[in-house]
């Protein structure tokens, strides 16, 4: 079992590197003991936005707080809290926050494939 509230997470592991405005919180991930999936929480900041990406796995994501657009193959789609995406293997994307508030939601990707959690220290939730 591992257990972590997202508050508890020291500074030092919080990644702020990722890209200009986004930083990215590990819940759970395979070095705290998860089988099969990784849980990150990402909150981007006014103006913030992820990097435009495409690859072979897919992503999970459950938006909880302010708003936000997905560039999704070139098309446009509002989020908003309590919305679920499901985004398929090599589909291009990007998540851009819109409004006041900042824009906060849960990315779930299999083990392994998360290179932004090698630059942080991850000991808060190490067994």
């Amino acid at each position: 079992m591992h257990k972590i509230n997202i508050d508890e997470i020291p500074e030092k592991s919080i990644n702020r590197v990722y890209m200009r405005g986004v930083s990215v919180r590990y819940l759970i991930v395979e070095e705290f003991g998860a089988p099969n999936f990784e849980m990150r929480y990402f909150e981007l900041q006014k103006g913030g936005k992820t990097s435009l990406d495409r690859h072979g796995y897919e992503h999970e994501v459950f938006i909880l707080k302010g708003r936000g657009k997905l560039l999704l193959n070139g098309k446009e789609y509002d989020l908003r809290p309590n919305d679920a995406v499901l985004i398929e293997p090599w589909e291009e994307h990007q998540f851009i926050q819109i409004g006041e508030q900042p824009f906060g939601f849960l990315c779930v990707v299999p083990n392994g494939v998360s290179k932004s959690k090698h630059q942080v220290p991850l000991d808060y939730g190490r067994k």
